[in-house]
């Protein structure tokens, strides 16, 4: 006797799917992607609010561009030299490290927000300064750009390279997800548990990332 198939034939649309998400068949790719939305959420979750509260101490469309500005400074500076250190060391602890430096500069604002005296909805500004906001987000930029050249190149590491394609693909849509879940969720906690919610939020999605 002919034995049967020990494993049913799937339908075109399965055969499809899996084909569209290949890369999440490898556990290693699926965990650091969830890990990355998570992050990248939380992280537009706080640009979103860091604009709110730069305009909210300062009414200044300048220093609005200006902390803009200073937070992705350090990605056109240093992205070349976290490629060489992702290359040199273990991009493991490289990303752990600057998931860390991310976060601390999060929870610092929200402290530094959650420090300071409201009245009639405006922050009195006798703790929290504009300074403080530009540094920080210059060194949360700082993060950025050593993390991500190490999260790009671990990559093909966790899948083969058939389905790199496919990884990189999913990649990109987890980037844009975020970009469209972030500042909806953002919009959402301002309004029910104002600026430093937003901010602690962004500080333990880079926890995730680092477990």
């Amino acid at each position: 006797q002919t034995p049967g198939p020990l494993i049913p034939l799937r339908s075109p649309s399965q055969r499809f799917l899996l084909r569209l998400a290949a890369a999440f068949t490898y556990r290693d790719f699926r965990i650091l992607w969830l890990g990355a939305i998570t992050s990248a959420t939380g992280t537009w979750m706080q640009k979103v609010a860091q604009s709110w509260l730069v305009l909210t101490l300062t009414g200044s469309p300048l220093l609005l561009g200006l902390d803009a500005f200073l937070g992705e400074l350090p990605i056109l500076l240093f992205t070349l030299l976290g490629g060489v250190i992702a290359d040199r060391h273990d991009r493991r602890y490289v990303l752990i490290g600057s998931q860390f430096v991310q976060m601390a500069s999060a929870l610092t604002l929200a402290a530094l927000v959650l420090s300071d005296t409201w009245a009639d909805g405006e922050l009195n500004g006798d703790v929290l300064e504009i300074w403080h906001i530009l540094s920080l987000s210059f060194l949360s930029g700082c993060g950025q750009a050593f993390g991500g050249p190490a999260y790009q190149s671990l990559i093909p590491s966790l899948v083969p390279k058939d389905n790199l394609p496919n990884a990189i693909a999913l990649n990109s849509i987890q980037f844009n997800l975020a970009r469209v879940i972030g500042p909806l969720l953002a919009g959402v906690t301002l309004a029910a548990l104002g600026t430093a919610a937003c901010f602690i939020i962004n500080g333990l999605s880079f926890f995730v990332v680092i477990v």
